[in-house]
């Protein structure tokens, strides 16, 4: 089910792409009708098979009902708006289910690729594209790529990664999503975000990342545990390296913290 919302929301929005309103959020950041529509599009699949979970989507006001809800959706109907907006091809749309503050699903659709991955924590999960579906897996091709958003907002506590990183040379991708699966291409193998991240942004890419083999913590090494009052985690680390828990204490030595 949530393959199928992925895919539609995601074939509407990039049939929509260049050809959509825009405003200004109360945050300041960007929103589209295409956003809106994904967001409509997704959460009509979600209502229609689960009507008693709880959904929590960065396009609709937060229902603090869900705190006392086991089951919760966490959905980005368009992670990297900007890049949306702007006409460029790196953005995706992020659906994942947490139940107990624990992921049991995530699924990252990237309609300009073809490609959706599904991932389930501790099982596995599935790439399927053109080619077909394979089983979702690491390839390790790259060596100390560190994979960033290049936005002027990160820059300052960026710096203070690639002091504690410096062998690390830099790789750019706006969404969360995006970056997850450039180092499931082997692209990259490290991303590093400093600051508070809304849990909308993490959680799906979490779970892909998780059910591939990889390494997702907060800043501090700890697991993930989503649904908090204030839907956001403390920075991350995601990683496909064997390292994972050597650089995150490279990380806190060198006071790489939330901001």
């Amino acid at each position: 089910m949530a393959l199928c919302a992925a895919r539609e929301a995601g074939a509407m929005a990039k049939g929509l792409q260049g050809a959509v309103a825009t405003r200004l959020k109360a945050d300041g950041s960007e929103v589209s009708d295409a956003d809106l529509a994904a967001d409509a599009i997704i959460r009509h699949h979600l209502t229609s098979h689960f009507p008693e979970d709880a959904i929590l989507s960065e396009e609709a006001a937060d229902d603090t009902q869900r705190l006392a809800v086991q089951r919760l959706w966490i959905i980005d109907p368009i992670d990297g708006t900007r890049d949306f907006l702007n006409g460029q091809p790196e953005w995706a749309v992020q659906i994942a289910l947490a139940i107990a503050g624990r992921l049991v699903l995530g699924v990252v659709a990237i309609p300009s690729e073809d490609v959706v991955l599904v991932g389930i924590p501790g099982v596995g999960g599935t790439c399927f594209s053109a080619a077909g579906p394979t089983p979702l897996a690491i390839r390790h091709v790259a060596r100390d790529v560190l994979i960033t958003s290049d936005s002027q907002r990160n820059r300052a506590a960026l710096l203070k990664v690639r002091a504690a990183l410096p062998e690390f040379t830099a790789l750019h991708a706006t969404s969360v999503g995006i970056k997850v699966w450039r180092m499931l291409q082997g692209r990259a193998d490290l991303y590093v975000h400093p600051r508070r991240i809304a849990e909308w942004d993490v959680a799906a890419p979490a779970a892909v990342l998780l059910a591939a083999g990889g390494g997702a913590t907060d800043l501090a090494g700890a697991d993930f545990r989503f649904n908090a009052a204030v839907p956001q985690a403390p920075g991350l680390v995601f990683s496909t390296r064997s390292d994972h828990a050597a650089l995150v204490e490279r990380l806190r030595q060198a006071q790489v913290g939330v901001v």
